[in-house]
């Protein structure tokens, strides 16, 4: 979780002091009891025949006793207990690749929140809110062609039936199909009758992993660099377009990136049009913190220049248009992230100064409720199959959120995530706005 690197730098910024009194231990073993954690085992010089013990992070029970704990929060105390599989396992990664993986947290802290009481790492990531602006004329190249300029990139958790209703769903409003990345988990393969319909879509690469549990962050990675074209769309596998996100709503989100410097263009979902918003680092009532506003983009109203349907804005749906390479520059979503990755990728583009434009009229139907091996009618010994039902994919991901939520709030120094509900737009977002002159 958080103890990704024991060298003397990243000791020192996970908060690590070395004690001058404390017992000597040695190194006597580095065993790998999963795919990817280890051990780190260790004994006293003098005491020869005393068992190993490991690093282990600790916390109190209810009883007020401490124990090891899977799911360290950030800050939490480490001991040297008996090892314990689910809790005593470390990462271990290059000192290189540890700084890269926190460079969010190495920003400096902008004058105002120098003067206020926000002063922890992650508030670095307060950048101010420029708004989009126009292209110079020789760098605006116009796409003429979706197919040309667009690929969709879909991760799935053994779900190719939903992926195929997506892609019925593309040629039905598009009226042609686009390119498709899919990656899907692995490892076994489809029966001939999955593959059959899958291969009625020629555009589509789709990618089965030779892991069983890739996660949407590195899987949406591994999507992106696979694209060949300037753009990508960014779908669910349980997304469907509809008469709100056809051809010619699309290519008004093209438009913008087309001529303008957004890096993102994000949409809207039938079933919450208010999930786009700006956010903030800060302390609440003691504690580092992410608050977030629902709907503030759209109180805030910054229209982008010659397209009055869009505004700018900090976090969108996940149903997107991006710039490939800004992407890719800004190293797309984090891979430890199996899940609860959203706003962890927005925070990203925050940090890296990249804007975000909201057009609340490209809307995307969620069929998630909806049993899309019924609407191919392959037959009812598939649905809700062990391989390609949403029950399985959606416990596994039930189960791992308490983990995925402490690993997002460890990875931006934070202890609490606040969703503010106001209907003004909040004043900070007013102070930080920068207008630039067309």
């Amino acid at each position: 979780t958080n103890f990704q690197s024991i060298t003397n730098t990243s000791i020192i910024q996970l908060g690590f002091v070395p004690c001058e009194n404390a017992p000597r231990f040695k190194l006597i073993n580095l065993e790998n009891p999963v795919d990817v954690s280890y051990w780190l085992q260790i004994r006293h010089p003098t005491v020869s025949d005393q068992s190993p013990l490991c690093l282990t992070p600790i916390e109190l029970n209810k009883d007020s006793e401490w124990q090891p704990t899977g799911s360290p929060l950030l800050g939490s105390s480490v001991a040297l207990t008996n090892c314990w599989q689910n809790s005593s396992t470390l990462e271990f990664i290059e000192e290189s690749m540890f700084l890269k993986k926190m460079w969010t947290l190495t920003l400096p802290l902008s004058e105002s929140d120098s003067e206020s009481s926000c002063t922890f790492s992650a508030c670095g990531a307060n950048r101010p809110v420029h708004q989009i602006i126009p292209l110079p004329p020789d760098q605006v190249e116009m796409c003429e062609d979706l197919a040309s300029c667009i690929t969709v990139v879909t991760k799935t958790g053994r779900r190719p039936l939903q992926v195929i209703r997506l892609a019925k769903s593309i040629r039905d409003h598009l009226g042609a199909d686009l390119p498709m990345v899919v990656i899907d988990d692995g490892p076994d393969d489809y029966p001939p009758e999955v593959k059959a319909e899958l291969a009625k879509f020629p555009k589509m690469t789709y990618f089965i992993s030779s892991c069983n549990d890739l996660g949407i962050g590195e899987g949406r990675n591994l999507g992106v660099s696979m694209v060949k074209t300037k753009y990508f769309l960014q779908l669910d596998d349980d997304s469907l377009l509809t008469e709100a996100s056809s051809t010619s709503t699309l290519m008004e989100l093209v438009k913008i990136l087309d001529t303008t410097d957004a890096t993102l263009v994000g949409g809207s979902s039938h079933i919450n049009q208010r999930f786009a918003f700006f956010m903030e680092f800060g302390m609440v009532d003691d504690m580092p913190s992410l608050s977030y506003y629902p709907g503030s983009c759209k109180n805030a109203n910054w229209t982008i220049p010659g397209y009055p349907g869009c505004v700018r804005c900090e976090l969108t749906t996940n149903v997107f248009l991006a710039k490939t390479q800004d992407i890719l520059e800004t190293g797309g979503w984090s891979n430890e992230l199996k899940t609860i990755e959203h706003k962890d990728f927005f925070l990203r583009l925050k940090a890296a100064d990249k804007k975000v434009a909201f057009c609340h009229e490209f809307i995307v139907r969620n069929g998630h409720n909806e049993k899309g091996i019924d609407l191919l009618g392959l037959g009812k010994e598939f649905n809700g199959g062990k391989s390609y039902g949403k029950r399985p994919y959606n416990q596994k991901r039930y189960y791992r959120s308490a983990l995925m939520n402490r690993r997002f709030e460890n990875k931006w120094n934070i202890q609490n995530v606040i969703e503010v509900e106001e209907k003004q737009l909040p004043n900070w977002v007013q102070s930080r706005i920068v207008l630039e002159s067309l």
